[in-house]
């Protein structure tokens, strides 16, 4: 069975733990296309090749549309000759069907193999229409395509008020055990760092700075927390904003923002909370959608309360605990109940690592996509 992977999130090292899992089945022979580098929110990042002679990894220049934006891309060279060579017997194109790279996707495979079967990937949770020629590359997509993947249910809904008929499977990101796992000596040392006692109750968000991320919620709520409770914010983006509502509220001397860290130790930061929000409000052009730090988190134990937004529901699960998006006193109740109730904290957090277990990790996901393989290429 020849699989063509297609992937632009493959330029980072950490996600190339799909094609590795997916390497395992000796019946499988894996190609991967992605590109040699990547525009990561104005910051450029390079293809870290992996070692793995299981799979083989190609890179290609990329072309971008206007911005550098993961819909807006276009491969230069190498697609053509992959799908001329290798003559995979399924495309797991890993982009958007209403993107430009799989516009060019679906003109190659038709020129170059055309019996290929080809499944996409879709994280868009909100009804969009989109301009030409991207609204006719989505529609050829939906014609061609066998079968979607999606990263929450919510998104198959979409699919299928837009007109997609094929078969559609969840199916989503996965996270290293071997990285992110409970660690008392990270949850020490992060706490040391800041001089932060081990007993001293820490809220946590990590993520990007940004309005729609709700992170002013969390402001207001810790105005009504006990005193000693610390506010850990963890990611990049203008922090201006966020001071001065702290100072506004009084509660600036109890908040911490580290601006952005490095993709390795996230895992340390999540170990020095006590509790994750992620208090994201929907817009009319975005809601939550996977919200990859609830299963990071999970697996390392820590409990997740998390706003109605999106996909935070159902990646929650009956782990953790859910509020109203925007609903401020709900947000400092949920707080409260976990912060008074230290069992309920650990039980949660007990089941939240238990469900990532189970679900979340790369070689369930990779076991998953494999399962779906099989099906497109005996059916």
């Amino acid at each position: 069975m020849r699989v063509l992977l297609i992937s632009h999130s493959l330029v980072t090292r950490s996600n190339h733990r799909l094609p590795e899992e997916l390497a395992c089945y000796p019946d499988l022979q894996l190609d991967v296309l992605t590109p040699e580098w990547w525009n990561e929110e104005s910051r450029i990042v390079y293809q870290e090749k992996t070692e793995d002679s299981s799979y083989r990894i190609h890179c290609d220049q990329v072309i971008y549309y206007r911005q550098p934006k993961p819909n807006l891309f276009l491969f230069r060279s190498t697609l053509a000759h992959l799908l001329h060579t290798v003559k995979p017997d399924i495309i797991d194109a890993q982009e958007e069907p209403f993107s430009l790279a799989m516009g060019q996707i679906l003109a190659l495979r038709k020129l170059y193999a055309p019996q290929a079967k080809l499944l996409f990937y879709s994280f868009q949770n909100l009804y969009k229409r989109y301009p030409l020629p991207f609204s006719g590359f989505e529609q050829w997509a939906f014609r061609v395509a066998s079968h979607a993947c999606v990263s929450a249910s919510e998104i198959s809904d979409v699919l299928r008020r837009k007109g997609y008929c094929g078969q559609v499977v969840l199916n989503p990101p996965g996270v290293d055990p071997a990285i992110f796992y409970p660690s008392p000596e990270a949850r020490a040392s992060i706490r040391a760092t800041f001089s932060i006692a081990l007993d001293q109750p820490v809220l946590g968000y990590l993520g990007r700075l940004s309005p729609e991320k709700g992170i002013q919620d969390i402001i207001y709520a810790l105005s009504s927390l006990p005193m000693n409770t610390r506010l850990l914010i963890v990611g990049g983006g203008v922090s201006s904003e966020i001071k001065h509502l702290a100072q506004q509220f009084g509660v600036a001397d109890r908040l911490i923002l580290t601006g952005a860290i490095n993709r390795v130790d996230v895992p340390r930061y999540l170990n020095a909370m006590d509790i994750l929000i992620v208090p994201s409000r929907t817009t009319p052009r975005w809601k939550e959608q996977f919200g990859r730090v609830i299963a990071e988190a999970s697996m390392c134990g820590v409990p997740v309360i998390g706003s109605s937004s999106g996909a935070i529901p159902e990646v929650v699960g009956e782990n953790g605990l859910i509020f109203p998006e925007g609903n401020i006193r709900m947000l400092a109740v949920a707080v409260h109940l976990l912060l008074d109730q230290p069992h309920l904290r650990h039980e949660l957090g007990t089941r939240a690592h238990r469900h990532a277990r189970q679900h979340f990790t790369w070689e369930q996901v990779a076991k998953d996509r494999y399962t779906l393989y099989q099906e497109m290429f005996h059916g």
